[in-house]
Parts: structure tokens; C-alpha cells; sequence
């Protein structure tokens, strides 16, 4: 229903400037203060840093003269420019191993700060401190490390304006303290753990502190909101040559479990598999060449341990909707296969055995390569179908080069081969940085499908992209050409065969008055025609954004959609056909104590029946829609995360057959408006203790239900309960123990299909029967093990 609500501060809020050169009459070892040339020299250090070197929150005097020093942040968000409201002080240092960041946190109320222990990479709600590093100073990618006032972990990939990739998962050590006047973290990079070249002595760098109760966010060097991106606002560090990363890591796993699973690949032939206790292994190695090369093969990837998929609206809807990557093996350096069209969506691969990739800097060259299997396609479909046993290979193949300081282009090419079909697409792109704020990027693509029959189809698609970012102004306009011919079996399309229109603009005021700290107004719009110029839709939406204190976020919004149906997707109309869908809503976010963060969206508005019962015309609804989001953390250790979706739809109107029987019997299969059309709902509670910084016991319950009404639309009443319990001890990265269970029930009537006289499956009704009754479809017991060889 809601076009877009853009609302959530990212984390570094995607801004950038220019670094200046650095001082080159420093010698190695000499440490140097923050100067105005945003540059600092990295002294080499005799021995490690820790803790104990930081008594009372000050460096021993032994060391004070020997580490870089960084005095004073500036604020970020919310008031740009302005001092940081607490001070905080970083220190720096490196052994011809390791890099050393030691940050010293002051607090003028340091019982408001929020630290919990939480599970890796689940800091975002606390207090936390920053370093990101651009090892290659390319000014396009970084590595991001957080730590909590806990020591908790956190660290990412990091893309220019794209969100940051938390699913990299590099070794390294962290510890922290609280103190009366505040708290202090260690960090410990081992250079094997970072892509650089040991010939660069200078590396851009970023440090940060997150203190969400003031709903701020501090750096040095200063990050401007009037400058578009980040890592370009980058300080130089100067005294790191020598940081080799050449390394090579063997990570095998074990996995021993017992699963019972409905088996309906044939849906005459239903029945449930029983494996009880079967084994299986694999593993994963990496290789990095040259520093800056990494090169990973996998062999029968396992990701039983991967939590289920955050619930979306997935009911009535008219497009495809999209799933985030989980899986740690695709995640891992996917940005180097980032392109203004998606030629690679990885959640088309289910079940692979075997994968390798590359990816990559040579010089001012950006090189990504992934080559995988899968089995799914011929394992979930019956005996006698021609893709029985068959499996689909994938290739990608992306290659970028670098030019000026933020500006390149690219070449990318994407297969997807799978029983006699063929489908490829290849193309070139651009990203041109035309100053501080505007950035204009496109894509162009030419896609070959070769059908399994010998039948061939081929066409064209392009996007292109103008963008301006600035502290009070910021602007999006993207325009996407897809023909009819065009088709990508490896990469995601939303909706296929349109030329489409859309941007979001958005003014700021910053009057910190009266507990707001920023006024937003945002308007967006969004259009599709399809390929014989006929409108395929037409949404606006309006939003007011204000932000309060402790990460506070009231939205109120209102908006216009318009969908366009043909005949060709709908028989029964006799014509294109529009609807119009006024809608209404708020989005609230609040978090005003450290154990409480929620965020609730309410619309009410309407919605078209996109799977009419009866006569098969879809009419307009009146729908309700509610999004709850409720985050507690009673106890350090304890979070419990809550998610519930409510979409419930009414008729709008009287059925159609009501002009010529206003009083239909008792028991008329005829509808009145305010008749339930449907009602999904979706509750998910996550429950996370945290025993150690290692040691973790996780639980997930999920219930989903859609209520339908057969006279108004063809969709199924289901109820589904699945549950997952995940102990895990994971003392770094590639080194784990995982014991879990899942278990899944539905609403599956125990025939499990429909039944002739013989008793055999009904051909002529391949349904599923419901059940008021729950049935057990699926329940695994699972133990997991894995180490993690470096060499």
C-alpha cells in the first residue's frame, strides 16, 4: 500500500568530502595530533594494547608520546557541524601485525548509556563505537568495526552509498570497560584480516561514536550532510606499509541430524521422508592473492544454523516481492557484483553443492567472479517430470574500473543454464560523480534466452539514475526500460515489460525547538507503462517526517495509488481498468529507555482483489494494514524481538449479481460491501539470551494465518506454526558448535490430498485439503561443527 518511507537514519547517512593529502615529512614512527589536514601518522608500537594501558581513561605516561591522537568528533546527526556533546578520544598504534584503536568515551551521565550483551553484530541499538578503514584509499569501499561498551562485535563491508554488509565476518579482538565517567574499547585488526596492499603506507580512515539515547552520531574527520557519500570525507593515515593480508583459510563443518518432512514434489504421490540421524560435511576455503585477490570455493554449503526470513506482507500481492540474502557464503563480498539492474539474485539458489568465486582489486580494476550449482531444480519436483535430477549452474561475471575519485565504469555478464535452456544477459555501466552533490549512474543490458524446445528470445534493458544528497535537500529520480524480450534467470525483476518513472525528493529543517530536532517534507511518485504505452500503475505519496530525541521518528503520510489491470491478465474485464486507492497513515518510532525500542505503521486505505472469486473480476477493497515492531531488553543478556503484521481487507462494494437479486437467500453465494474479503496475520517472536560473548541460546517462534472469504477471493484459509531453537557457541568467526531444532505445523488435512473411491490421489483436483487441525510437516534435529584453519 505505502510507496516508500525512507524514513530510518542509515548508519553513517551515506555522506562524503574530500581528504587532503598527507604530510610525507613524517618519519615512521613519529605520532602526530589531529591536524587540519585531516591526516594522522600511525606510530609502530613495540607491543600490543589493552586495557590496562588505559588506567583512569588516559594512556600510561610510557605511551601517551608514542600513539596517534585523535582530540575531539564533530557531530554528524543530528546537528551538523556542531561539537559532539560528549567528548570522546582515540588513540592509535600498530605492530607489524596488528592495528590498535583505543577509544576513550566520556559520559556526563553514563547510567543513560545503552549496552547490551548481545549476539555478534546486534549492537545497532546501543552505544557503540567506529573505525572504518579504506585500506585501498579508493574512496569505494571500506571495512566497518563497531564494539558496544561490552566488547560485543560488529563489522561489515562497506560500499559506497549502500548500506553496510554485516555479513562479513573477519577475526579480531575487542574488549571494553565501563567507568564512572564513561566507558573505553580496545580494537585489535590483525592486517590478514583486511585486503590492502602491504607496497600502500596510506589508508583512508573514519572513526565514530553512536549515542542513540541524544540520537547522535559523531566523526573525525567531520562528515558533512551537505556532501553525498562518505568514505570521500575520509581522513589519510599515513605509516601503514607492510600490512600484509596474504593468508589462506580451510574451513570444513560436520553435521549430523535427524528430519521428517512432508514430501509433495508429486502432488499424486504425497508422503512423509524419515532420515534418522544421516551425516553429511563440506567446507568452505579462501585463499588471498597478492593482498588484495581473494579467491573461495565452497563444497556442499550448509546453512541450517540461518535464521528464517523477517515477515513481509506476501498476501494479494500484484508484484514479486523480494527477499533479502541470509546465507553467509553469498553475502560475503556480494558487492562486487552490485549493478544498477540486479543480474544476480542468490535466492534463486537453493540447494548448491559446489561454488567458487573471486573477487577483488587489481590497481583501479574491481573484479568479481561466482560460479554455483543447484540441485533444487530437479529435486522438488516429481519422478516423471523432465527435470527430475537435473541441476542449474549460474555464472557472474563482473569487472569495474575505477576512474577519477568517486566515477567508473563496468561490464557484467550473467548465465543461468538449467536442462537444454539457456539464459544470458550481458551489458555495460556507469557512475559518474559530477561534484559534492549530484550523481548520475545506468545501466544498459542485452539479455539471449535459448528455450529447452529450440524457440530463442532476446531484448534490451536499461535504468538510469540522477541523484542529489545534501544536508537540507536531497533528490532521487530513477527511470527503467524493460522490453519485452528481455529475461534474467539469475537476477531479479520486480516488474517485467515496463518503462517506469519514479523519485523521492526531500526538503530538512533543523529547528530544535520544542523536543524536534529535524522537519522533513517528502514527496515521492512512481509510474509504469507497459510496452503498448497502457498504464500499468501510478502511486504518490506525500510523507511529513519529524525527528525527535533518543532516535524518536513520527511520519505522518498520505497517499494515491492507481493500478491498471488489462484483459490479457484478467479475462473477465472487457477493458484496461483503473483503481483508485486513497490511503492514509502514520509510522511511529520510538525508544525512550534502553530496555524499549518500537516502531508501529498504521494505513488505512484500499487495495484491488487481485484474486477475484467467482466470476473472476477484480474488485476494489477496503483495507486495513498494521506493522508493530517491538524490541525488549529487560536484562543485559536477555533480547526479545517482536514482529506483528496485520493486513485485513473488506468488500468495498456489493457483488455485482446483488443490481438484479437485492434480497438474496439465506446461504447466497453473493457478497455485501463490508463482507470480509481476507485477513493475514503474522506473529514472530525472536528471544535471544546471551550467556557469554560466545555462548548464546536463540528461539523463534512464527504463526502465519490468511482467513479468506470464498465468496470474494480465491485464496486459501492457512495457518502455519514454525519454531527454531539455535544453541550456539561461537568464540570467532569460521570456529562454531550449533545445536538446533526446527520444527514446522499447518493446517494440512492428514489425507494430504484429495481422494477418489480407490483412495488413490484425485488427478482431476491436485489442491491441498485443509484441515481445522494442525499436522507436523516437517522437524529437524541438527548438530553443527565447524574450525576454521588459518595459515
Amino acid at each position: 500500500m505505502c510507496l516508500l518511507l525512507a524514513c530510518s537514519a542509515t548508519l553513517y547517512g551515506g555522506q562524503q568530502n574530500q581528504a587532503s593529502p598527507g604530510n610525507s615529512q613524517l618519519g615512521p614512527n613519529a605520532p602526530t595530533h589531529l591536524t587540519p589536514a585531516q591526516t594522522l601518522q600511525i606510530p609502530l608500537l613495540e607491543h600490543d594494547l589493552s586495557l590496562a594501558d588505559f588506567q583512569d581513561m588516559q594512556p600510561s605516561p610510557a605511551l601517551r608520546d608514542k600513539l596517534a591522537h585523535i582530540a575531539e568528533l564533530s557531530q554528524n546527526q543530528p546537528f551538523d557541524t556542531k561539537p559532539a556533546s560528549e567528548k570522546t578520544e582515540v588513540w592509535l598504534g600498530r605492530t607489524h601485525t596488528t592495528l590498535f584503536a583505543v577509544f576513550v568515551c566520556y559520559d556526563s551521565r553514563p547510567n543513560l548509556m545503552r549496552a547490551h550483551l548481545a549476539r555478534r553484530e546486534n549492537i545497532d541499538q546501543d552505544d557503540y563505537v567506529s573505525l572504518l578503514v579504506d585500506p585501498f584509499q579508493d574512496r569505494r569501499r571500506g571495512i566497518l568495526f563497531e564494539v558496544n561498551p561490552l566488547g560485543v562485535q560488529a563489522d561489515a563491508n562497506w560500499t559506497e552509498n549502500n548500506d553496510p554488509d554485516f555479513s562479513y565476518d573477519q577475526i579480531w579482538d575487542s574488549s571494553a570497560r565501563r567507568t564512572p565517567k564513561g566507558w573505553i574499547a580496545v580494537m585489535a585488526i590483525p592486517f590478514r584480516s583486511i585486503r590492502s596492499r602491504a607496497t600502500a603506507p596510506d589508508w583512508g580512515i573514519i572513526v565514530g561514536r553512536n549515542m542513540p539515547r541524544l540520537s547522535e552520531q559523531d566523526y573525525w574527520p567531520h562528515i558533512s550532510q551537505q556532501v553525498s557519500g562518505t568514505l570521500s570525507q575520509e581522513g589519510t593515515a599515513h605509516g601503514l606499509e607492510g600490512a600484509t593480508s596474504h593468508n589462506i583459510q580451510i574451513n570444513p563443518y560436520a553435521l549430523a541430524h535427524r528430519i521428517r518432512e512432508l514430501n509433495d514434489d508429486d502432488p499424486l504421490k504425497p508422503y512423509f521422508s524419515n532420515r534418522n540421524f544421516a551425516g553429511t560435511a563440506g567446507g568452505d576455503i579462501k585463499a588471498i592473492v597478492k593482498d588484495s585477490i581473494v579467491l573461495d570455493g565452497t563444497i556442499n554449503p550448509d546453512f541450517s544454523q540461518v535464521e528464517s526470513d523477517q515477515p513481509q506482507f506476501r498476501v494479494n500481492q500484484r508484484f514479486a516481492v523480494y527477499y533479502p540474502e541470509l546465507r553467509p557464503f553469498f553475502l560475503e563480498n556480494s558487492s562486487f557484483f552490485d549493478a544498477p539492474i540486479t543480474l544476480l539474485y542468490t535466492r534463486t539458489i537453493i540447494h548448491p553443492e559446489f561454488g567458487a568465486r573471486a573477487t577483488g582489486k587489481i590497481g583501479r580494476t574491481n573484479i568479481g567472479f561466482l560460479t554455483i550449482d543447484d540441485r533444487a531444480p530437479g529435486e522438488f519436483v516429481a519422478q516423471d517430470d523432465p527435470l527430475h535430477g537435473k541441476r542449474s549452474l549460474t555464472t557472474m561475471l563482473r569487472v569495474s574500473q575505477d576512474i577519477g575519485k568517486q566515477s567508473s565504469i563496468g561490464v557484467s555478464y550473467a548465465q543461468r543454464v538449467l536442462n537444454g535452456k539457456a539464459n544470458r544477459v550481458g551489458g555495460i555501466d556507469f557512475n559518474a560523480y559530477l561534484n559534492k552533490h549530484w550523481t548520475l549512474n545506468g545501466m544498459w543490458v542485452e539479455s539471449s534466452t535459448q528455450q529447452q524446445d529450440g524457440t530463442y528470445s532476446a531484448g534490451p534493458a536499461n535504468r538510469l539514475g540522477l541523484y542529489r544528497s545534501g544536508r537540507s535537500f536531497n533528490l532521487n529520480i530513477r527511470y527503467r526500460d524493460f522490453s519485452q524480450g528481455y529475461e534474467a534467470d539469475a537476477g531479479f525483476t520486480t516488474i517485467p515489460q515496463v518503462r517506469q518513472v519514479n523519485s523521492n525528493a526531500s526538503y530538512s529543517w533543523y529547528p530544535n525547538r520544542h523536543g524536534i530536532q529535524s522537519v522533513q517534507i517528502q514527496p515521492q511518485f512512481n509510474t509504469a507503462f507497459d510496452r503498448a504505452g497502457n498504464r500499468v500503475f501510478h502511486y504518490n505519496e506525500n510523507d511529513l517526517i519529524l525527528t525527535l530525541p533518543r532516535n524518536g521518528l513520527v511520519v505522518p503520510f498520505v497517499g494515491n495509488n492507481s493500478d491498471t489491470l488489462s484483459p490479457a491478465s484478467y479475462p473477465a474485464l472487457q477493458h484496461y481498468t483503473n483503481f483508485t486507492e486513497n490511503y492514509t497513515g502514520a509510522l511511529v518510532r520510538l525508544a525512550p529507555i534502553p530496555q524499549f525500542n518500537t516502531r508501529l505503521t498504521y494505513v488505512h486505505g484500499a487495495t484491488v482483489n487481485y484474486n477475484p472469486a467467482g466470476a473472476g473480476i477484480p474488485e476494489l477493497l477496503h483495507e486495513d494494514q498494521l506493522r508493530g515492531y517491538l524490541t525488549l531488553q529487560p536484562v543485559g543478556p536477555l533480547t526479545i524481538d517482536n514482529t506483528y503484521l496485520l493486513d485485513r481487507t473488506t468488500a468495498a462494494h456489493n457483488d455485482p449479481q446483488l443490481q438484479n437479486t437485492p434480497t438474496p437467500a439465506p446461504g447466497s453465494s453473493m457478497f455485501r460491501a463490508g463482507n470480509l474479503a481476507y485477513e493475514s496475520q503474522t506473529l514472530r517472536t525472536k528471544v535471544n539470551y546471551q550467556f557469554t560473548r560466545s555462548f548464546s541460546l536463540r528461539a523463534i517462534v512464527e504463526y502465519d494465518s490468511v482467513l479468506a472469504n470464498p465468496l470474494v477471493t480465491t485464496l486459501a484459509r492457512t495457518k502455519q506454526v514454525s519454531s527454531q531453537v539455535l544453541f550456539t557457541w561461537l568464540p570467532h568467526p569460521g570456529t562454531a558448535v550449533y545445536v538446533g531444532y526446527n520444527n514446522a505445523l499447518e493446517n494440512l488435512d492428514r489425507s494430504l490430498c484429495y481422494r477418489n473411491l480407490s483412495g488413490a490421489c484425485d488427478p482431476n483436483n491436485t489442491d491441498v485439503p485443509y484441515s481445522p487441525q494442525y499436522l507436523a510437516t516437517g522437524r529437524e534435529l541438527f548438530v553443527k561443527a565447524s574450525y576454521l584453519l588459518r595459515f
